[in-house]
């Protein structure tokens, strides 16, 4: 069973404290999940991964999702809402550190893509903004440390033996980046901005970052 599965995140760990100390009712628990309805603090997700690490149990972030009212209206048929799910898969793995996440808005209710008149099938911003997460992120990859020196440019990076990415959602203003880190090789970079979509790119010496953009940087290891 799922200790907790709470509806959100702010503040929730508190509600799973009792049936953590019951030995007894720990016999049935797998995992501690939480719902991400409307986003957290750093300090809010951090403190449901000290859970699943108090107890030693792998933290789920089930029912990803930004705004649990979006689908009444389509505000969700943005890429402003597509940079908010970006922001919260960032801040999800850097604090929260979750071992898998569940992105509920893969249904109906926030399709990532439209149906036209004609009956074919057209993909939305918000759709390639999602691929990056999950085409560009190797599986059964360990999560690195990362820091980052200004607060609205988020960066996670992933590593199995054979790739390494780095995703870095720039919520911002158009920038230049300094990188420190990463190891020599053959890196591509593949770029989602609101006009431009998932368009791969030479990797120069300086690494410039569209404003309200994601880049992510991929090597294959040799």
């Amino acid at each position: 069973m799922l200790l907790g599965d709470a509806t959100g995140p702010r503040g929730t760990h508190e509600y799973v404290l009792t049936a953590a100390a019951d030995a007894e009712a720990m016999k049935y628990v797998g995992a501690v999940a939480f719902h991400t309805w409307g986003g957290a603090t750093p300090e809010q997700y951090a403190a449901w991964g000290d859970v699943g690490e108090w107890l030693g149990l792998p933290l789920l972030a089930a029912e990803v999702g930004v705004d649990a009212w979006a689908h009444s209206n389509r505000m969700y048929d943005t890429y402003h809402y597509g940079l908010r799910e970006a922001q919260m898969q960032q801040e999800l793995i850097l604090y929260a550190r979750p071992a898998g996440t569940q992105f509920w808005e893969f249904t109906g209710d926030y399709g990532l893509a439209k149906t036209k008149p004609d009956g074919t099938v057209e993909p939305t911003a918000r759709f390639w903004l999602m691929k990056h997460f999950t085409d560009l992120t190797p599986q059964k990859s360990d999560v690195l440390a990362t820091t980052s020196d200004q607060k609205d440019v988020l960066v996670t990076a992933f590593r199995t033996p054979a790739v390494m990415s780095v995703h870095i959602v720039n919520l911002g203003p158009a920038r230049t980046a300094k990188f420190e880190g990463l190891p020599p090789g053959n890196w591509k970079m593949v770029v989602t901005t609101e006009t431009d979509f998932y368009k791969e790119h030479p990797l120069g010496a300086a690494l410039s970052l569209p404003a309200r953009s994601i880049v992510t940087l991929v090597r294959q290891n040799q």
